[in-house]
């Protein structure tokens, strides 16, 4: 059935010859069209004339629209039997409209007619409830809905009945976790997909190939990975009728816009000019990251690390760092935003979104800023067991090894004691990068120049007073530039000097938090998973000394 299908079609026909459902959760990308012999159908459509076009009786569902049907046949059936019923028409309420549906299904396979019923939009029917409670109507549906996947007269007869929705945290956990019901999703369209449909525009729209003048239909369809065919559409609709060619960065700035719109603000792409270069000391830690950046760009995808955990004190750096490394990883890097929301079922269907949206997006690379309190913590059930769902969900994807290479994980934090295990051990954030204040003399030297030449000028400092220079942070001694330029501009100069910056640090008062920054800087320490990312102090501190230390601490700054 349907060899040529897309596999979401084929899994459903596997399942139901099986026998062991009638009913099917479609979930996922449910909005966007379905590529099929040279055409692109809207779902609906596409189940209706493709899917169960030998069906006999094939209708749809919806609270907005009520009944449609397929042909004049399917609702020839429905207005006859309307008729026995004595009923002039189909009930408006779900607690009358499902047991009507109930017995239209019960004629049909009595007359041994074979059955289609699709259900749109069915979160809108049995939803996921904020408060626990359920209105008389969500209650009739439910019901109905449960009877139906065990009814032996429907499993045993020609019957489909399919519910879509975009996200299985919106339905009923009932439904969802319910044996007899089968969960099918819907993927966004793959690199083939995208090149036949984007293949077929460029043979309907000529002025494509004039307005993208750098591109093919082949390279086109991996420009536009992540987006749906309805985006895609939208794009090379947009392209036809520009005035003027677009050029690869237009391109790609409408693809993050499209994306990012998809996403709810949940994804924000990470676009810098900066790059590995504009990092100031941690030159081991540069040294590995531009290893693995030559290691992608070979195509050595199986020597990845699934992801990285960055950690060290406050104002290391931690988060420049990774935009830096976006600037030169040679994939898209996103940053995934607080995707908690208030509502029961909305902050695991908002992750939902993101993992399909990162699947079709990949190769890319995913940025989770402040990791301790964005993901969730296995067994904690203060927030009715959220935080454990979500933990479930970004552990299970964040390890499928046909991920290895495709979708790299970079999480930062200063206090890695707070995030779980499970997020931290091999084949999740693999390695652990610690990242320090600069130390040493020449670290320092090294440090300022950087930093100066970012700001835009140069600093020249007594090769002798660098041994003095206080043992500030990277975000400090960013704050005591900023500083001096501000000394240099008050006296109209342009350029601050050695003298502007002293007294900046002369006045500089620096926050006094001393044991929760040795605490996070042994934390980073211990967690460290190459011994030539420490510097040459921390490489033979003995372990136990280590969690001692730790341990002492941790009772300090809690």
């Amino acid at each position: 059935m349907l060899g040529d299908a897309p596999e979401w079609v084929q899994d459903l026909a596997r399942q139901y010859y099986a026998g062991r459902t009638c009913l099917f959760i479609l979930h996922g990308n449910i909005h966007d069209r379905v590529w099929y012999q040279n055409e692109a159908y809207p779902l609906p459509d596409f189940l209706h004339k493709v899917v169960f076009r030998r069906r006999q009786t094939v209708f749809s569902y919806n609270r907005a629209a009520g009944l449609t049907f397929r042909d004049s046949e399917s609702r020839d059936a429905f207005l006859a039997f309307l008729k026995e019923e004595g009923l002039r028409q189909f009930p408006d309420t779900l607690v009358q409209a499902f047991p009507t549906l109930h017995r239209f299904l019960l004629h049909e396979i009595l007359q041994r007619r074979r059955v289609a019923l699709i259900l749109e939009y069915a979160d809108t029917l049995v939803p996921q409830s904020p408060t626990g409670y359920y209105g008389p109507e969500e209650r009739a549906a439910l019901l109905y809905l449960l009877r139906w996947a065990q009814e032996t007269r429907f499993l045993e007869s020609d019957l489909t009945i399919l519910l879509l929705t975009e996200s299985l945290s919106e339905l009923h956990p009932k439904l969802v976790q319910n044996p007899h019901i089968s969960t099918i999703r819907i993927p966004y369209p793959d690199l083939p997909t995208r090149e036949a449909f984007i293949q077929k525009a460029f043979e309907k729209r000529p002025t494509l190939a004039t307005n993208l003048p750098t591109h093919t239909p082949q390279s086109l369809a991996y420009a536009l990975g992540g987006l749906s065919l309805v985006q895609v559409d939208k794009i090379l609709a947009e392209v036809a009728e520009s005035p003027t060619p677009w050029s690869d960065t237009h391109l790609l700035e409408r693809k993050k816009t499209l994306i990012e719109a998809q996403a709810g603000g949940l994804l924000e792409f990470l676009s810098t000019t900066y790059t590995l270069n504009d990092v100031a000391g941690h030159e081991a830690v540069l040294t590995y990251f531009r290893q693995i950046v030559e290691l992608l760009r070979a195509g050595h995808t199986d020597v990845i690390p699934m992801g990285f955990l960055i950690t060290g004190p406050v104002g290391t750096g931690k988060t420049f760092l990774v935009r830096c490394l976006a600037g030169e990883i040679g994939i898209p890097m996103v940053q995934l935003k607080n995707f908690r929301a208030p509502y029961v079922g909305q902050t695991e269907a908002n992750l939902e979104r993101i993992l399909s949206l990162l699947e079709a997006l990949a190769p890319v690379a995913v940025f989770i800023d402040e990791a301790d309190t964005q993901l969730g913590r296995r067994g904690l059930g203060l927030d009715s067991g959220v935080s454990q769902r979500v933990f479930g969900m970004l552990a299970s994807f964040m390890s499928q090894p046909k991920n290895r290479g495709r979708i790299l994980w970079f999480l930062a934090t200063a206090r890695p004691d707070l995030l779980p295990v499970d997020f931290k051990r091999q084949g999740r954030a693999e390695e652990h990068i610690p990242l320090f204040p600069p130390s040493e003399p020449h670290e320092k030297q090294a440090f300022l120049q950087r930093m100066a030449r970012r700001f835009g000028f140069t600093l020249e400092v007594p090769e002798e007073a660098f041994a003095d220079l206080p043992d500030f942070s990277g975000a400090e001694w960013e704050s005591l530039l900023v500083r001096a330029r501000q000394i240099a501009l008050s006296q109209n100069r342009p350029t601050p000097t050695w003298e502007d910056l002293q007294n900046a640090i002369q006045d500089f008062i620096p926050p006094t938090y001393p044991e929760e920054i040795t605490y996070m800087t042994l934390l980073a320490i211990a967690e460290c998973t190459r011994k030539s990312f420490l510097p040459p102090k921390y490489q033979n501190i003995p372990r136990e000394t280590l969690l001692t230390q730790i341990e002492t601490l941790r009772r300090q700054v809690r």
